[in-house]
């Protein structure tokens, strides 16, 4: 197993504010550089380690063919965090009254400033 690339995973999605979209391909092609094709096994053993890094990804199952796209969003950032709460996975599989009661917090601030931007200016 060649692990050295592993890191620019991490990097460019932390370069990419904790969000990006990659083909399978790019990877499969930084998690382990001695591998010249992807396959089942290796899309779980990949998803098994974006796991560990706290990383999650939509398809919620990782494809197998290395021309699909798949988003990786990072927990430990606040896109992450809405994304896991929205899609109630992460910190939130069991959790879903608290996921309701931030979203729901998330939407009223969102609403608040949509009120102000479109208040009309009385100075």
């Amino acid at each position: 197993m060649t692990t050295e690339r592993r890191a620019e995973i991490l990097d460019y999605l932390k370069a990419e504010h904790g969000i990006t979209r990659v083909t399978m391909a790019w990877l499969r092609n930084r998690y382990d550089t001695s591998w010249d094709k992807l396959s089942r096994p290796r899309a779980d053993a990949i998803a098994a380690w974006l796991k560990s890094e706290i990383v999650l990804h939509q398809p919620a199952k990782l494809p197998s063919r290395e021309t699909e796209y798949v988003t990786l969003y990072s927990q430990q950032t606040g896109i992450g965090v809405f994304m896991a709460a929205a899609r109630g996975e992460g910190f939130f599989e069991d959790k879903a009254e608290i996921a309701l009661m931030m979203l729901r917090s998330y939407a009223k601030s969102l609403a608040e400033q949509g009120a102000k931007t479109a208040a009309p200016d009385t100075a």
